[in-house]
Order: C-alpha cells, then sequence, then structure tokens
C-alpha cells in the first residue's frame, strides 16, 4: 500500500519560489540570507530590463535538521532574476574585481514619490540598487545541493552596547 507524502519529504526539492508583493518579496529574502555571488555571476539586460544573478544560497529551509540531527549544512546554487529593472546602481563595490565574494544580507523595498527602488544589502556596506517598475522576482534551484564548505551555520551575533 502507498504511503502519503510527508511535509519533511519535501526537504530535499528545489525550490522555484516567486515574488509580486512586499510580503513576498520578504520571504525570498529570508530564503536568500547569506547567499554568495560574485561580480561575474550577475548580469543586467537593459533591453529585457533584468537582472540575473547566480547566488550560492545557504539551505536555510533544513536549519532544523542541521541544529537537531546535526546533519552537515548545505548550500545550493539558486538563478535569481529580477525583471521591470529600470536602472542599476551600485555602492561599496569593487566592480572591476569579478572574483570579489559578495555576500546578501538582505532584498529591501522602499518606494519614493515617484520610484521604486529594490536594494540588495550586502556585508561591509555594500550594495546594488535595482530602480524598478513594479516588484517581479524569481528565484529557483538551479544545482544539487552540496555541503557548505565552511561545515557551519551563518550565524549574525547582535551587539547590545547598553
Amino acid at each position: 500500500m502507498a504511503q502519503d507524502a510527508s511535509f519533511s519529504d519535501g526537504t530535499d526539492s528545489a525550490l522555484n519560489l516567486g515574488a509580486l508583493t512586499p510580503e513576498d518579496l520578504e520571504v525570498m529574502s529570508s530564503i536568500l540570507q547569506d547567499g554568495i555571488f560574485f561580480i561575474k555571476d550577475l548580469a543586467w539586460s537593459n533591453k529585457k530590463r533584468q537582472v540575473a544573478i547566480l547566488v550560492n544560497r545557504f539551505r536555510w529551509e533544513n536549519k532544523s535538521e542541521y541544529m537537531v540531527k546535526k546533519t552537515l549544512p548545505e548550500r545550493v546554487n539558486s538563478l535569481l532574476i529580477i525583471d521591470n529593472v529600470l536602472n542599476v546602481s551600485s555602492q561599496g563595490i569593487d566592480r572591476s574585481d569579478i572574483n570579489a565574494p559578495l555576500n546578501l544580507l538582505k532584498l529591501d523595498l522602499k518606494q519614493s514619490r515617484n520610484s521604486l527602488f529594490l536594494t540588495l544589502l550586502l556585508s561591509d556596506f555594500g550594495a546594488i540598487r535595482c530602480e524598478v517598475e513594479a516588484i517581479q522576482l524569481c528565484m529557483k534551484d538551479v544545482t544539487q545541493p552540496h555541503k557548505a564548505k565552511s561545515g557551519k551555520i551563518p550565524n549574525h551575533p547582535m551587539n547590545d552596547e547598553s
């Protein structure tokens, strides 16, 4: 007799997510937190109005497995595509060093009176800002998961100086 699949059976499935709202963007941001990419893995097509980035993301969806079962943490290569991009700018990044790793901390959305900005906030105060016409992103895992080279779960301790 066949047995129903359980929620945990899906933990090794490739993720394929879309974001059209600020709430969707928050979910995608948490999935991509601590993703690593290189300038050479980022492409902007002005004609397609699209930014594509190959991100080596930490598999946060399996965090409980790493903690409870003490399995080694994993990463997977994911393709992040941002559509409706009108303009791209950056700060705190040496764009000539195409092999320098960039660590993605958060996807941040801000709206001014006339524009909508999606910013990829990076460690060391770097940022890539996309002026977008509307929120439209997709993220898809494109490789099999692999063990994280560090063997560790990313940690962001809070400094409380009060």
